[in-house]
């Protein structure tokens, strides 16, 4: 089951990760609540891969630093994380004992896991568990470092249930905070989709960029990710409502019909492409030229054609 592969990693990093949110819930919202203009065109599109890629399997943006360009793709931190916890719940369970179990992380910190194996059948991640990993200050690479927590739970064998309770990932570049549920299905033998449980809040700060770009951005209820992974290849699609504290306001992301989002895990980007952003009238959209640029079109009045066009790198981006 795909779930199976990819749960101990999500639980592990989540990299785009963590914490913030609390406050009243503005209850739901039905559809874009502002527009895009050049005024705040730049922060719809930095908020629009936030949201994306907070919400994915973790192979899609470079949040870590890594040896060679910008930074390594997180599927790869990922995988190293959910070998270790994995490894630490499994021989823990050879000896009866299914936590909380504290290992060392590779340079500083912990990671502490717990394992509640409902059914009590030595299969990890099976229906009715409950993983939790716990992170405190954990480096496995010199200044890449993980907080907070995240619950798997397993409602049934096709579905697992993640809660992220101030969940964090920090290095030199960026700073990703991410609180909410998610529930992930599995649509086929290589496919799973993502959809928010209620609000997903995911606070950003690019310390890339001069001046540092910072903001909150916030998945509304029933925002869907749809993964495809196969040949090395991860094809993608996004819908629904995201809320963004720099742009004022709600738009509405999808991916364009026939140009899903696709990323070789050897590349640290996507490499083709299409992203819609659509305000109350107007519409921004994201066209991926290659693993290193995006063109964006701003639509302002939604009459069909580009007042403007611009081509930005990924690491402006994100």
């Amino acid at each position: 089951m795909l779930l199976n592969a990819i749960g101990l990693a999500m639980l592990a990093g989540f990299a785009a990760c963590g914490g913030g949110g609390g406050g009243n819930d503005p209850g739901p919202v039905t559809g874009a609540t502002i527009d895009i203009s050049t005024t705040n065109r730049d922060s719809v599109a930095h908020a629009a891969v936030t949201g994306v890629w907070g919400l994915t399997l973790g192979t899609m943006a470079p949040l870590a630093t890594g040896s060679s360009g910008s930074g390594r793709s997180m599927s790869v931190w990922l995988q190293s994380q959910r070998e270790r916890v994995a490894g630490a719940v499994q021989r823990e369970r050879a000896m009866a004992v299914i936590g909380p179990i504290v290992e060392p992380c590779l340079v500083s910190g912990s990671r502490t896991a717990t394992w509640n194996d409902a059914d009590n059948n030595g299969v990890l991640l099976s229906v009715g568990d409950v993983l939790t990993g716990v992170f405190d200050n954990c480096q496995d690479v010199a200044g890449e470092t993980t907080n907070g927590t995240m619950i798997i739970t397993v409602p049934s064998a096709t579905t697992l249930r993640m809660a992220m309770d101030q969940l964090s990932f920090d290095t030199t570049r960026h700073a990703i905070r991410l609180t909410g549920s998610v529930r992930l299905e599995d649509v086929s033998a290589d496919t799973v989709q993502t959809t928010t449980e209620g609000l997903v809040t995911i606070a950003l700060t690019l310390k890339h960029l001069a001046p540092a770009f910072t903001d909150t951005v916030t998945l509304q209820e029933g925002f869907v990710t749809r993964e495809t992974r196969g040949n090395g290849e991860t094809v993608s699609t996004f819908d629904g409502l995201l809320d963004s504290t720099a742009a004022r306001g709600v738009v509405r992301l999808t991916t364009v019909t026939n140009a899903p989002i696709r990323q070789f895990d050897a590349y640290d980007y996507p490499y083709t492409g299409m992203l819609q952003v659509k305000g109350k009238n107007s519409m921004l959209q994201m066209t991926v030229l290659s693993a290193d640029q995006v063109q964006l079109g701003l639509d302002a009045d939604n009459n069909g054609s580009f007042e403007s066009t611009s081509t930005v790198p990924w690491d402006w981006l994100l």
